[in-house]
This record gives C-alpha cells, structure tokens and sequence, in this order.
C-alpha cells in the first residue's frame, strides 16, 4: 500500500527537479549571499507545509502543524533525504506570524490571520530583510539550523487555514441553525456535524474545532468556554465587542441532547439485538436444540423489557428538549408593539392570546424542567459518566444475568411461561415450514413425472416389443411338466 504522503510529493513540480535539493539544502548561509534563492525557499516551504497540512498528509490535525522529529522524517524523500533547515524555516515563518504557537492563539485577544497579500509579498518581504537587516531572533550562523530546530519544536497553529476554514463555514451555518437548540454544541458534536463543512475533502479533529471556535468567538459569533460552543440566531449581526454568553441552562440543555442522542443509540443497539437473538432461537430450534433455543429466547426478553425501558425515557427526555426548545424560541422571537399589527387590535389581542397560551403551558413544565436541568447529573462535566454508565448497563452481559437471577419468582414464572409459549409459536412455525417443504418437493416429484413424454421413441418401442416376444417365447414351469417322458 503506497503512503499518501509520499504519492503527493511526487505530484509536486519541484520534486521532480533538481530545485528540491537547494530546498533541501542548509539555508542559513544563504540569508546574505543569495537573498532572491533564500526568499524563493522559505516562500516555496510555506505553501507547501501549509498545504499538507490542510489535507491531513501530515497528522490528523489540519489546522496545527505538530512540530518534531517525526516531521522530519515525513519530509524525507528518495535522493535529497530529510530536509537540512527545517529548524531556520519554522524560525522565519513563526517570526512572520504565518505560524503561531498554539497556547499564545488560543490566549490571543483578538484573531490571528494572515491575508493573501502576505502570500503573494512573501519573497519580497524576505529580500527587503537584507537591507533593513535580520531578525535578531533568528540563528544564521553556524549550526544554526540546530540551535533553531532546538527552540523551535512544539505545536504550532496555521492562523492562514484557521481563517479559510471559518469562511468556508460561516455561509453555512444560517441553514443549520433554524432553532435554538440547533446553535449549542460540544466539540464533539461540532466535528460531527461541521467539521467536514470547513476544508475541501477533509474533516477536522476536535483539536481543530477548538481553533475555529476560538476564532469565530473572537469574531462575536459565537460564544467558546472551551466545552460549549453556542452560535448567534441566523442572519444576526455579531458584534466581538458583545460576546455571547454561555449559561448553566446551555450546559445542562447539552447533558440532555447527548442523554437523547445515548438513548437513541441504545434504542438501535437492542434493537439489533432482539433480531438477532431471535435468529438464534429460530437456527436452534430448527437443530431440535430445545435448551439453547429456549435460551436464546429469553435474551430477547429481556432485551424487549430493557428495549421498552429505554424506549420511555426517550420519550420523556424528548418532551423536555420540546419544551426547552420552545421556551428558547419565545424568548428569541420579540413581540412587535401594537401598533406594528396590520390587523389593528383585534389580531393583536389574538397574537397576545397566543402568547398568553404558550407562556401558560411553560409555565406548568417550569418546576419540572427546573428540577430536571438542575440536577448534577445533568452538568456538561458529567456527559462522559452518564453515557459510560449507560452503556455499561445495556451491554454487560453479567449485570444482565445478575438481574434475571434475581427477579422473583412469580416474576420467573412469568418468564418461563412467556419463553414456553414463545417456544411453542417457534416449533409450530418450524413443522410448518417443514411441511410446506415437503409438499413443494412432492409437487416438484410430480411435475418432473408428468413432464416424461406419453409416446416412446421407436428405438424404445422396438426394444419394448422385442423384450416382450423373448418372454412370451420362454415356455412356463407349468407346461415343461405338461411334457410326457420319452
């Protein structure tokens, strides 16, 4: 299997000639004596190290570029081996702010970014650097390259691609945030639902995610804590000055969406289950298996039981998320004045009454919703607990073992009278298939008969009276003994 990484670079011009080995090459020396071929290499390792990143050839992160001795070795390629001044480059492309560290991006007050100008003046910029001088920052002497590559290793972020995913993915959002509920995410959920919407043929990692909020929060249309992301109503006008604000009842409201999602989940899961313990009770009564038959079938009891569990809860969790939903949205929309109504009063005081309804109806859920969102176990912090538990439950075949084993016994009786009856359903429908296979062989028998051709051949015919005359020539017992003796 050929590496991807490996198969792009060969689609790359340059490593087809011999530009890539002065690319390759110790650059530092040539800061000062070849300023133009210095500017052309560090413009020509910018937009190829920015553009394996954005297509995931070099780590799952498409937005960080991950620093180290296994970058190097990455890079290496047939005849020119690892690039010799790596260190210098990642020096000058941090200087030149198209790499920044990854904890000063995420501390940064405003976003980082760089334009398309930079790109284009890149080896202008660096052949201007000869006159006006150095970066003090930057190693040029001798061993340079190490003594850069030494400080320089770590994690550093593309502000470049960070920018263009974001724009990419802001024309988007309208169209998938038509209501509240809709704009709140974790990063997990932001990866699942968006991270494929922000660079061409890729998905971004939930590291990656994190980055794109940050900025879009910086932008003012979103709010980021690190854990929730909550997006500004569609067609809304953000303001970085005025940043949206986080509450506990976002955060508890996420605790819900993910329970539902975990009920879901484990709703399809004993689903699958019940069909395929079914398909064990039908294969082994077909085998006259009757033990494990009956075994099999009481596993699909109690996944049923468990199925019918979970299937509630995900009902009453899906009529708080409705209420929370529609509570959200009343609060959203803003009522106009009276005077705003073309209908004049009369269908002011019908909107009114409308209101009125909604407002009366939230108000006899508002001591459940708040009983149930203030519960601890709802807390974003705790969504990793709840669903490992759950999961836990529905899957541990020894809790559900323990759990039959101590049932009661008219509660075992019922069981066992549910399972015998279910048995009796299963060899009843086994005979009938049997059955029915017997009379479609014994038609197929019969057809197979009738399609034999009434007149024989008149080769058959010949042999058929020929046989038929030698016997009747074959005097019998009786008339031998008729013979008189001589």
């Amino acid at each position: 299997m050929s590496d991807p990484l490996k198969s792009y670079l060969s689609t790359i011009p340059e490593y087809s000639t011999a530009r890539v080995q002065f690319f390759y090459s110790s650059l530092p020396s040539r800061k000062h004596s070849n300023p133009t071929g210095y500017a052309s290499a560090v413009a020509w390792w910018r937009k190829t190290l920015i553009d394996l990143t954005a297509r995931g050839l070099l780590g799952p992160d498409k937005l960080v570029l991950h620093v180290d001795e296994h970058l190097r070795e990455q890079l290496r390629y047939d005849r020119v081996g690892r690039p010799s001044s790596l260190g210098v480059i990642v020096a000058e492309l941090a200087e030149s702010s198209d790499l920044v560290r990854e904890d000063d991006y995420l501390t940064s007050p405003e976003p980082q970014s760089t334009s398309v100008l930079s790109l284009l003046a890149l080896p202008f910029w660096w052949t201007l650097s000869t006159v006006v001088g150095s970066s003090p920052k930057i190693e040029y002497g001798e061993a340079a390259d190490q003594k850069e590559w030494t400080k320089r290793q770590g994690e550093y972020v593309v502000p470049d691609l960070v920018e263009r995913a974001a724009a990419n993915l802001r024309p988007k959002l309208d169209s998938v945030h038509a209501d509240s509920l809709s704009r709140l995410y974790t990063l997990k959920t932001f990866q699942e639902k968006l991270g494929s919407e922000c660079l061409p043929n890729v998905s971004l990692s939930q590291r990656d995610c994190a980055l794109v909020a940050t900025y879009l929060s910086k932008k003012g249309a979103c709010g980021f804590d690190g854990d929730v992301i909550k997006f500004a109503p569609p067609h809304s006008t953000p303001f970085p000055s005025e940043p949206i604000s986080i509450t506990a009842t976002d955060r508890s409201t996420l605790s819900l969406l993910a329970s539902l999602a975990s009920l879901s989940a484990s709703i399809a899961s004993l689903e699958a289950r019940i069909v395929a313990a079914r398909s064990k009770a039908v294969s082994y009564a077909a085998q006259k298996r009757v033990e494990l038959a009956k075994a099999a079938l009481i596993e699909k009891k109690r996944e049923e039981k468990l199925l019918e569990e979970r299937v509630g809860q995900r009902l009453k969790v899906q009529e708080i998320v409705a209420a929370i939903e529609r509570a959200h949205g009343d609060e959203e929309v803003k009522g106009p004045s009276f005077a705003g109504y073309a209908g004049g009063p009369a269908a002011a005081d019908a909107s009114f009454s409308t209101a009125a309804q909604t407002m009366s109806a939230l108000t006899l859920g508002t001591s459940t919703l708040r009983s149930v969102l203030s519960s601890p176990a709802l807390q974003l912090d705790n969504i990793s607990e709840l669903t490992s538990a759950l999961d836990e439950q529905l899957v541990a075949a020894q809790e559900v073992s323990e759990a039959v084993d101590s049932v009661s016994a008219p509660e075992k009786e019922a069981l066992d009278a549910e399972v015998d009856e279910e048995w009796k359903r299963l060899v009843k429908e086994e005979q009938q298939k049997e059955e029915q296979r017997r009379v479609e062989e014994a038609e197929s028998t019969l057809a197979s008969t009738a399609a034999v051709p009434a007149d024989a051949s008149p080769d058959i015919a010949g042999r058929e009276g020929k046989g038929e005359a030698e016997v009747s020539s074959v005097p019998s017992a009786s008339s031998q003994e008729r013979v008189p003796a001589q």
